[in-house]
């Protein structure tokens, strides 16, 4: 059985998972933290990967355990979130209404 450490880039303790396919597994759902902007996967393998920007998926459990997947979140989109946030916070500063201006 393949396992992974995954490591937190705030310094939370580390988790310990069961692995199948690109899932990971445990026995109940783990305190994961904020600061997910970089994650360390290290396999029993001995692969290791790392991803940025990085956010937890809940995968359908098929055994009563907790099972879960962390996806980095691609570049467009954090740039595009960025973006409409810089929109929105001008929009309010200068009383526009986005809704009436469309």
């Amino acid at each position: 059985m393949e396992t992974v450490i995954i490591s937190w880039n705030d310094g939370s303790p580390e988790l310990e998972a069961e692995v199948n396919g690109g899932s990971f597994i445990v026995d109940e759902r783990p305190e994961f933290p904020n600061d997910l902007s970089v994650v360390t996967l290290s396999y029993s393998n001995g692969n290791e990967a790392i991803l940025n920007n990085a956010r937890i998926i809940e995968c359908a459990s098929i055994d009563g355990r907790y099972w879960f997947t962390v996806q980095e979140i691609p570049q467009d989109v954090i740039d595009k979130a960025e973006t409409q946030a810089k929109i929105d916070y001008l929009a309010m500063m200068t009383e526009v209404d986005l809704e009436e201006a469309l």
